[in-house]
């Protein structure tokens, strides 16, 4: 899901390892951008290939195989957004790769699962987990504490509640850490906590913005059927048996029909399912 730290880890992957590569590439939040000059890109780290502005890049894509074969390269695709995205950057990932003498390296992360798994094998699947708490703890605290010039102790209770609501959520926890870092009064601290818990705006602005606009992405892009299903576990099922769900909902509707939408909101890591 948005916030759990894709873009974060998949940086801290390609500067510890880049260097162990002939040619390296990080192409950054790439569904927000135009996928031609994502691809001039690639064939210009990768290939050494320059075109300009206006030159069409397709004559020239094979080329980017053929340099992942012929060189150890290493690239990263962050947030790839749609399947014609992968596609269209024609590097040789996995399931095209299972036959090829290849020591390149792509790593790609994406919210939702359906968009790569044409490409990639369910063996070769990460997902990112949340914080564990200590971790959360961690996190929170460097940035709540980082400049404080009032008492830690005074604040540890609040700290931890506001660390349990915040899921183990990355996003969440540098967010509200970095607005309370300067606030030494605890019943703003209990504010914060009790807007957080309540889903509504904590901090004004557009870090606030970016905190929920970021959890809201995945639900956004679900059609409206999808969207109600989702908000009806979400407010009434949470902890229930996949089972129990199903008759609930069910009531003569299509099975196999809600089962597909199920996986579809698992793909997207907006439920999650401990066995049943």
């Amino acid at each position: 899901m948005g916030g759990i730290g894709k873009t974060t880890l998949s940086k801290k992957v390609y500067h510890l390892f880049h260097n162990q590569y002939e040619k390296y590439n990080f192409l950054e939040d790439v569904k927000s951008k135009d996928i031609n000059d994502v691809q001039k890109k690639l064939l210009q780290d990768l290939c050494d290939i320059n075109l300009h502005k206006h030159e069409n890049v397709d004559k020239h894509l094979h080329k980017i195989k053929d340099c992942m074969i012929s060189k150890k390269v290493l690239v990263v695709v962050d947030d790839v957004g749609t399947t014609k995205n992968l596609g269209a950057l024609q590097l040789l990932i996995d399931k095209h790769a299972i036959n090829v003498d290849c020591k390149s390296k792509v790593l790609v992360n994406c919210r939702n699962w359906q968009i790569l798994k044409k490409h990639v094998r369910e063996s070769a699947k990460v997902n990112t987990a949340f914080l564990e708490e200590e971790q959360a703890r961690e996190l929170f605290m460097f940035h709540a504490f980082k400049h404080a010039n009032h008492n830690i102790n005074d604040f540890e209770n609040i700290s931890m509640e506001i660390i349990k609501a915040c899921g183990g959520l990355p996003l969440s926890l540098e967010i509200l850490g970095c607005y309370l870092n300067d606030i030494c009064d605890l019943e703003i601290w209990k504010d914060a906590l009790h807007e957080l818990k309540g889903g509504r705006n904590i901090i004004g602005g557009s870090d606030n913005e970016m905190l929920w606009s970021t959890l809201r992405i995945s639900y956004d892009h679900l059609n409206k059927k999808h969207q109600d299903i989702f908000l009806d576990i979400a407010c009434f099922f949470i902890g229930s048996k996949k089972s129990t769900f199903c008759r609930a909902y069910l009531n003569g509707n299509d099975s196999s029909s809600l089962m597909l939408i199920l996986k579809n909101l698992e793909d997207r890591s907006l439920i999650k399912w401990v066995e049943d």
